[in-house]
């Protein structure tokens, strides 16, 4: 069940097969001796550009400037200072690929590219426009050899693939389930079904073509090593009228990272963990991590833990902090302590849509460092670095235990000790403790509950096992009997490293929808009644459901003055509810499970959570009313934002803010792919 951590049924997240993961080809190469000049029109319009592939039109855009941060504040890395500049765009032979966008908050140019209109639709392999192979040379000869033309990686798997290669085949055959492998490719990403399914291993369940084709990923991508080359990329893809995607690792339910005939940018390598113990700037005097935006969250667990302190992190080990994480809240172990991750941000570095690079914090963009903590990724510019709050080191007691139906215990019974855990929510979070748990139908009338873990943030076993106790004696009331397993650890990294089981991704055979439910839902008796009834009505039909007890924990040490859904404020359960269907299943009966899932389980769930809301990383695809669902009473301003610093439109993700403009051609209803051009709504 492709559902991150939430389904994990046993990978072995140790070690990979036996051969090396394959890599997409390289674009061309920086060559001492250029190819001839040549022309290219970049948009319908433009004047002929003359394009001349000379070493000096290289050394010409990559131009380092001087570190402008203060002694109290944290330096940029030092890829952070190789930026573009206007000197430098002016000084090549080809301006018009490259040079900035409007200033923010002047949209008389929004609609206009090279003097006339913008095009509906943006450019596509095969449109008379789409660049010609001279000129993606021209681009990698300016990114210094960063771009990377896609390969799929099962292309290996099909013969008429010139990286045709068994050997590779079986090895992305035996790990396409396991993160690391789409994490470490520029456009591979967890969830195919979005991508249409167009190039899935040889022999997977899942497999609906005899051949190999791009799909829904983006034509080509940047291995971006510095902000220069993030620069290139959306000036570029914004004067050629390219669509432009961002990818860290790929998470997202809905797979935003995704695009078909798109540029993408790729952070992946952007590793760099600094570690601060004395961050005092922007009204903030403590310990802090300033994170590149490739950072995944174990890697920045290790380096707390290497400096003896505690960040806010995700749950699953591969989530990459300073993507879609903090861009859509980012909820954590740690939340009910301390809030959520985007709540621990204390500045971050963003390239704009415009191409300009600046630092966005509550002295700098104040504005814009609203909208990136919670208003969605994808939007408003690309983070490059991260700087976030880091705490003491912590204790972390757990608990896990399973219970189910059985000759002792009818369905009711088994019910009935799952709402005995609800009526817990709020006492447990309200002290800093937080539940991850399943619920699974495993036959009719049969079901089975999995703890793992109930989490007792900065608590020793003594202080933990008393306030937990009183749920496990209900449990025993009703009659069903747990093996509890405890364990106390002393820092987060122990905790989570040796609690929350390995991620599962890569399947095509079900979706997911999910639902922040109010506290009042679970103290209110009879809400919590009409909940669970919602709850059980679901499962019952055959929903698969991923529990969490979580608060958004209130917190003056840090600023939650931001964007992150009101919802979160007022929960207590983040419930996520999958829907499955047979691996070769037909169009049709994915559209039949989709639309029962969204249109009868979660309207019920959201029937009883009226003006409530859903988590957007791991929401439906799709949520009716999506803006009020992922964004709250947020969304009108995140909209403004949206218009002031992308006016052009460079950046677009599905159910991102502003996208309801746009939509992807040739889709089924129920099934949006990234398979087909996008273009403006008539």
């Amino acid at each position: 069940m492709p559902l991150c951590c939430r389904l994990c049924f046993g990978w072995d997240s140790s070690g990979g097969g036996g051969t090396t993961p394959i890599k997409a080809d390289i674009v061309g190469s920086v060559s001492s001796t250029p190819p001839n000049s040549f022309t290219h029109n970049p948009l319908s319009g433009l004047n002929m550009v003359t394009v001349n592939l000379r070493a000096t039109t290289v050394a010409a855009v990559l131009t380092v400037l001087a570190d402008q941060t203060t002694a109290t504040c944290p330096s940029r890395f030092s890829w952070e200072n190789n930026v573009l500049t206007k000197a430098a765009v002016n000084s090549t032979n080809n301006a018009e690929l490259f040079d900035f966008g409007p200033v923010e908050g002047t949209p008389a140019s929004s609609n206009i590219i090279g003097g006339i209109p913008r095009p509906r639709c943006k450019t596509f392999p095969g449109d008379p426009l789409w660049p010609s192979n001279s000129v993606w040379n021209l681009l990698n000869l300016t990114l210094g050899g960063a771009l990377i033309k896609t390969v799929p990686l099962a292309a290996p798997c099909y013969s008429d693939w010139p990286q045709y290669d068994a050997a590779q085949c079986e090895y992305v055959k035996t790990n396409w389930n396991r993160p690391q492998l789409h994490v470490e490719d520029p456009t591979s990403a967890m969830f195919p079904l979005w991508q249409g399914q167009t190039c899935m291993p040889l022999d997977h369940p899942s497999q609906i073509y005899d051949n190999c084709t791009l799909g829904g990923y983006a034509s080509y991508s940047v291995a971006v090593t510095k902000v220069s080359q993030i620069q290139l990329a959306l000036n570029f893809a914004r004067a050629t009228n390219i669509r432009l995607v961002v990818k860290n690792t790929g998470h997202d339910f809905a797979d935003k990272s995704m695009g078909a005939g798109s540029l993408s940018v790729w952070t992946h390598k952007l590793k760099d963990i600094q570690y601060i113990p004395d961050y005092t700037c922007n009204g903030h005097s403590g310990p802090a991590l300033k994170l590149g935006s490739g950072v995944e969250t174990e890697e920045v667990y290790q380096a707390a833990e290497a400096h003896n302190v505690t960040v806010v992190g995700g749950e699953c080990r591969t989530v990459g902090m300073a993507g879609g994480y903090i861009a859509g809240g980012g909820h954590s172990p740690m939340s009910s302590l301390v809030g959520m991750g985007a709540d621990q941000v204390l500045s971050l570095d963003v390239v704009l849509p415009n191409g300009r690079f600046v630092t966005a914090s509550q002295s700098s963009y104040p504005d814009l460092f609203w909208a990136l903590r919670g208003g969605g990724g994808s939007t408003y510019g690309v983070v490059t670095s991260v700087t976030v709050k880091a705490y003491p080191q912590i204790p972390v007691s757990t608990l896990g235990f399973v219970f189910g139906t059985s000759s002792n215990v009818t369905a009711d019974t088994f019910w009935a000790g799952v709402e005995a855990y609800t009526t817990y929510f709020d006492t447990f979070t309200a002290v800093g403790a937080y539940g991850y748990w399943l619920i699974v139908n495993i036959g009719p009338g049969q079901f089975f509950f999995s703890m793992n873990p109930l989490w007792g943030g900065n608590m020793t076993l003594a202080q933990f096992q008393p306030l937990i106790q009183p749920f496990l004696d209900d449990l025993a009331n009703l009659g069903i009997s747990i093996d509890p397993v405890w364990n106390e650890y002393p820092s987060l990294y122990q905790a989570h490293s040796g609690t929350f089981p390995p991620e599962n991704v890569g399947g095509a055979d079900n979706r997911a929808a999910s639902r922040l439910f109010p506290k009042d839902n679970f103290i209110n008796p009879t809400k919590r009644n009409e909940t669970m009834a919602a709850v059980r009505y679901a499962v019952e039909a055959g929903g698969i459901l991923i529990g969490y007890n979580i608060r958004a924990a209130p917190n003056s040490a840090v600023n939650q003055t931001n964007s992150v859904n009101p919802a979160w404020r007022e929960t207590t359960g983040f419930f996520i509810l999958a829907a499955a269907w047979p691996a070769d299943a037909s169009p049709a009966v994915i559209q039949a499970q989709s639309n029962i899932l969204t249109n009868d389980w979660m309207a019920r769930w959201r029937q009883v959570s009226p003006g409530a809301g859903s988590y957007l990383s791991e929401g439906d695809i799709n949520e009716p009313n999506w803006q009020q669902s992922f964004y709250g009473s947020h969304y009108p301003r995140l909209l403004q934002l949206k218009k002031k610093y992308d006016p052009t439109g460079l950046f677009y993700a599905h159910t991102a803010v502003g996208s309801e403009d746009w939509e992807v051609e040739g889709q089924l209803p129920g099934l949006p792919t990234q398979n087909g051009r996008l273009c403006k709504k008539p």
